[in-house]
């Protein structure tokens, strides 16, 4: 269970960081690639959906990390593929929680801080578009 706990919050700090990492550092890039304001739009969105599908693939591999150390497992399909485990942490991550792939023992608990950190970025991202789009964003209203 402790490190399970560990795992979770290891993840859950890395990946705040990396989501504002590739936010932060791409902003002043934007304003250099696209000087339209559709088109700066677009460009944050595309960037905004990269930090989260590699937020989602730090939380695949901690699901591989704590099934290599014996932390939980998916159930009866022991064998899933690396592109399974980044499904179910593609849905985990949205609060889609489809329920086709399960996790058992304590991968549950990275399952659920996933769903409510993933709520979190999709906010941060949402509000950060909000203020770039009404021209509040210190960045983008060069």
């Amino acid at each position: 269970m402790t490190l399970a706990v560990f795992l979770t919050l290891a993840t859950f700090v890395l990946s705040g960081t990396l989501h504002y990492g590739i936010v932060s550092r791409s902003i002043h890039h934007v304003d250099r690639i696209a000087r339209h304001r559709g088109s700066r739009l677009v460009l944050m969105l595309c960037i905004s959906g990269i930090a989260h599908l590699a937020v989602v693939a730090l939380y695949a591999a901690t699901y591989g990390i704590g099934q290599a150390l014996h932390v939980g497992s998916f159930g009866e399909s022991a064998s899933l593929s690396a592109m399974d485990v980044f499904y179910f942490s593609l849905v985990s991550y949205t609060s889609l929680g489809l329920g086709d792939i399960v996790p058992s023992g304590h991968l549950r608990l990275i399952a659920g801080v996933e769903a409510l950190n993933g709520f979190l970025l999709i906010s941060c991202s949402a509000a950060y578009l909000f203020l770039f789009m009404s021209g509040q964003d210190k960045e983008g209203s060069k």
